[in-house]
């Protein structure tokens, strides 16, 4: 009798505990793409900022210069074994040699890039139009521009332009990673001894890339303002991306242009320009 009522009891927390999942689920919104917004009736304005998101200390992540404008991170380094045999415990392990790892790529890289990614924005957005300020206001737009390095799966770290972006503040707050992933990528090795020569290419790279983040971000405002413009629906797909985790991280996305060499697409996260070399997607005909 004691373990029918205990297996009864089994039951009832089951049903309770699959209840109140289904509360939780119907109270928590689904995520959605970002889609910047831009009003109609005025330009957006710009403003070089320091986005927490950006600056704070993070697991896995660590800044390769002391302006914080350079970000390593990485999602290898641990043993995938030690969270499938010994569970929680074992994944924090994991969690921590990931961390640990990080930290020692990072102090063979640190201050040995020469180039200033918010000025190479800066650059970037004067060309391309932008509306700039170094005033605070209700209506402006918080940039704050970095070089992105990341190790991906074959050990190869990954380069890319980003812009974080934020409007607005509090639970009302608006924000958007923007990235263009660079042609070239590199060994470990080469970024602790950059030579003149890969310094000079990762700085033209970044600057080509924060170019075409800033056009991006220009054609978004004229096409939202111009009531007339109607861009056709962005094609939904699945993909995975060296950039972003490898293969076994996939993702939804929505297709904005593509062309040989690269795919834009809007994530949860943001907007992606990102190497069709390094991407497997996951859907035919994009």
């Amino acid at each position: 009798m004691i373990g029918f009522e205990a297996r009864a009891h089994r039951r009832v927390l089951r049903v309770c505990a699959l209840l109140a999942l289904a509360g939780l689920a119907a109270c928590v919104a689904p995520p959605s793409y970002r889609n910047r917004p831009v009003a109609a009736d005025a330009p957006s304005t710009f403003v070089l900022a320091h986005a927490a998101i950006v600056e704070e200390p993070r697991h896995a992540t660590r800044h390769l210069d002391e302006a914080k404008t350079i970000v390593y991170a990485q999602t290898q380094g641990g043993s995938l074994t030690a969270g499938l045999v010994f569970g929680a415990l074992g994944a924090l392990a994991n969690m921590g040699m990931v961390d640990s790892q990080t930290g020692l790529d990072a102090a063979r890289m640190k201050g040995k890039l020469r180039l200033e990614p918010r000025q190479l924005f800066l650059d970037a957005a004067i060309r391309q139009g932008l509306e700039l300020t170094d005033t605070s206001g209700p209506a402006r737009t918080d940039a704050t521009p970095y070089l992105s390095i990341s190790k991906s799966p074959s050990g190869r770290l990954v380069a890319a332009a980003a812009v974080q972006l934020e409007l607005g503040s509090g639970a009302a707050q608006w924000s958007g990673l923007y990235m263009y992933q660079l042609a070239s990528t590199y060994s470990l090795d080469e970024l602790a001894r950059p030579s003149e020569d890969l310094q000079r290419k990762l700085a033209a790279e970044t600057a080509q890339g924060f170019d075409e983040l800033a056009a991006f971000i220009a054609r978004e405002e004229a096409g939202r303002k111009d009531a007339s413009a109607k861009a056709p629906p962005e094609r939904e797909f699945v993909f995975s991306t060296e950039l972003l985790g490898g293969a076994e991280h996939s993702m939804p996305a929505r297709l904005i242009a593509s062309s040989q060499e690269l795919v834009w697409c809007r994530t949860f996260d943001g907007v992606f320009a990102l190497r069709r070399s390094g991407m497997k997607i996951r859907t035919r005909g994009i």
